[in-house]
């Protein structure tokens, strides 16, 4: 039997409110309505520490397989208006066990527990996957130690050199030794270039113990990996249980393979609804599932390459909803450009969501000054991660918040036209709208997308782009109450949830000053912030469970009034959306996903 990379556990309560993760005999908690698992990757955080799983372990892994699989076969057969959906969440890097399974669990209380409107009609399971991260450990003496220790020879020898010249250096000014010789002017700059090419290698120590390139390594080839190995995995378990239902008979070896064959032919075939695939992903954990997206884009499907790429995957899988938060991934990634490797994995969702901020310095600094290294751009502004794009428009009044777009989608949209040519005819374009703060001297200090990549759009700047897919949440002004989803308390007062929500129209470099102390003393989360606003979690999770469409029925039954609602609910809490023509078509038009996206990707295929 081939060894599954993971383990699988699930999420039950122990009482009305209190979720907890337990093995999956474990018969002590009660199940919710929408059933969850937590799903951790077995590779260990260094590989001196590998090992194959234990023989319970890899049982439970195919107990949790069969389980999930169930569940979904189960919602196929009990629904008749609405499919089953798979929702995976996938977490940053430096982020703790504990830290991961708090935000699950926070989760599965959420749709399960919090918000009536998502377990009304169950029809989802909730997978919370755990790839190896780990802590920085900048402070930590044995993660110190341990780093030292794993130096390849010359450079830790060139480390305790430098260490010891400093020190020479030091007695020398003390007691002024060879002052004015020419002997102690050598001796004294030999040592410096000792003491300078030691502190090199302090960097190095320093690069490793913020663990940020160990964790790029580890998402990229454990954690991507290991998710695409579990939804392989339910595939298969979802084929073979179709396999068993239409050929019950099979008993021979062969002709089991067979009715395997064709329970596959009738998967790809069919066109019964197939199973929705979406992801939440935070951080480096966009950068995780992207990275799986186009994995199972080019092993499932030779057409990932088309220009009209189609939304499914595998033999039961149709990617649904895509929702990023403060994603680890370059901002090139929504331009329609050769250099952008995923564009043509974007391009399958229905629906793709970006909640952002401009004052994420986590993103502006520590990921940005980590890439620099290694991601290939001549410029500054090009290095920067999509998590850190903001929305233009803002003159200090309560105007420039809520849905920026709403009067040009209503204007410029008729139904009868189609998307693509609507979007090469308004002035309203997203590109336009987007901006990056990278420029200190300037009047403004700031860039915007269509201006950063106008080489790559210079055939047409007003043709439909991957940014057109996405829903912009631009929360950097976001004032809420902050809501503690476990102990169920609220704020007393609205903050600024992510920031200070100084309603500037670019935050200055001073600004970043203190919200780096904010940060670091832990009195707001600039990166993670969206996880614990009020407003923020229930528009986040509705998303990612109901769709678009679903979130705005929850507002109200007519879905014009419900979109003005959500606009403004934006505008009184000071978050500035951009919404896609294409959900504008389908949600609020009445446009079916697969011509408005053919629509919109024939506009893009006439300019690439």
């Amino acid at each position: 039997m081939k060894q599954l990379p993971f383990i699988i556990q699930k999420f039950v309560f122990v009482d009305e409110s209190l979720a907890k993760i337990v093995d999956l005999d474990d018969s002590s908690g009660a199940e919710g309505k929408v059933p969850g698992y937590f799903v951790m990757s077995s590779a260990p955080p260094n590989i001196e520490d590998a090992e194959e799983s234990s023989d319970r372990i890899q049982q439970q892994a195919a107990q949790g397989i069969n389980e999930i699989a169930d569940h979904l076969c189960r919602m196929m057969t009990d629904a008749s208006d609405r499919c089953a959906e798979l929702v995976i969440s996938v977490h940053g890097y430096n982020t703790s066990l504990d830290g991961v399974q708090a935000w699950y669990k926070n989760i599965f209380k959420y749709v399960n527990r919090h918000d009536p409107a998502i377990g009304r009609s169950p029809n989802q399971v909730f997978v919370g996957y755990r790839w190896p991260s780990e802590n920085v450990a900048l402070t930590k003496p044995k993660k110190v130690i341990e780093a030292l220790g794993a130096l390849p020879p010359l450079p830790r020898d060139l480390l305790l050199t430098g260490a010891a010249c400093a020190l020479a250096l030091l007695i020398f000014e003390i007691f002024f030794l060879f002052e004015t010789s020419w002997v102690g002017f050598l001796l004294s700059l030999m040592l410096a270039l000792f003491m300078t090419l030691g502190l090199l290698m302090a960097a190095l120590l320093v690069l490793r113990l913020i663990v940020y390139f160990r964790d790029s390594y580890r998402a990229d080839n454990f954690g991507v990996l290991d998710l695409v190995e579990l939804l392989r995995q339910i595939d298969q378990a979802v084929v073979q249980r179709t396999a068993n239902s239409q050929f019950p008979l099979a008993a021979t070896e062969h002709e089991q393979q067979q009715a395997v064959l064709k329970a596959r032919e009738y998967w790809k075939k069919t066109g019964r609804d197939k199973v929705k695939l979406s992801f939440i992903g935070h951080s480096m954990g966009g950068f995780v599932v992207t990275n799986v997206i186009r994995i199972l884009s080019d092993v499932f499907d030779s057409r990932s390459i088309d220009r009209q790429p189609p939304s499914d995957v595998g033999d039961v899988y149709r990617l649904e909803r895509l929702i990023l938060a403060s994603p680890d991934i370059p901002v090139l990634t929504i331009v329609s450009s050769r250099a952008n490797f995923l564009a043509s994995s974007l391009r399958r969702f229905s629906e793709s969501y970006l909640f952002c901020n401009e004052g994420d310095i986590a993103l502006r600094i520590a990921s940005t000054a980590a890439n620099y290294i290694a991601f290939p751009s001549r410029t500054q502004a090009r290095g920067y991660r999509l998590g850190n794009v903001a929305l233009q428009n803002k003159t200090g009044s309560a105007n420039d918040y809520g849905l920026v777009n709403l009067d040009s989608l209503d204007r410029d949209f008729p139904v009868e036209m189609p998307v693509g040519e609507a979007i090469a005819k308004t002035n309203q374009s997203v590109m336009d709208n987007l901006f990056l703060t990278y420029e200190r001297f300037q009047s403004r200090g700031v860039v915007t997308l269509a201006k950063l990549f106008e080489v790559q759009s210079r055939q047409d700047s007003n043709r439909a782009t991957v940014a057109d897919f996405f829903t912009y949440f631009d929360c950097t002004d976001y004032t809420d109450l902050k809501f503690d989803l476990q102990a169920n308390v609220c704020s007393a007062q609205p903050i600024g949830i992510l920031t200070r929500a100084l309603g500037k129209s670019a935050l200055k470099p001073w600004d970043y000053f203190w919200l780096t102390l904010d940060y670091g003393t832990g009195k707001r989360d600039v990166h993670g912030g969206y996880f614990e606003g009020q407003f923020s979690q229930q528009l986040l999770y509705r998303l990612a469970f109901l769709g678009f469409s679903g979130y705005l029925d929850t507002l109200d039954g007519d879905r014009h009034v419900a979109l003005s609602q959500l606009h403004l609910n934006c505008q009184k809490l000071k978050i500035q959306g951009y919404l896609s023509p294409m959900r504008y078509r389908v949600s609020i038009q009445g446009g079916s996903v697969d011509g408005t996206k053919t629509e919109m990707l024939d506009a893009m295929s006439t300019s690439e």
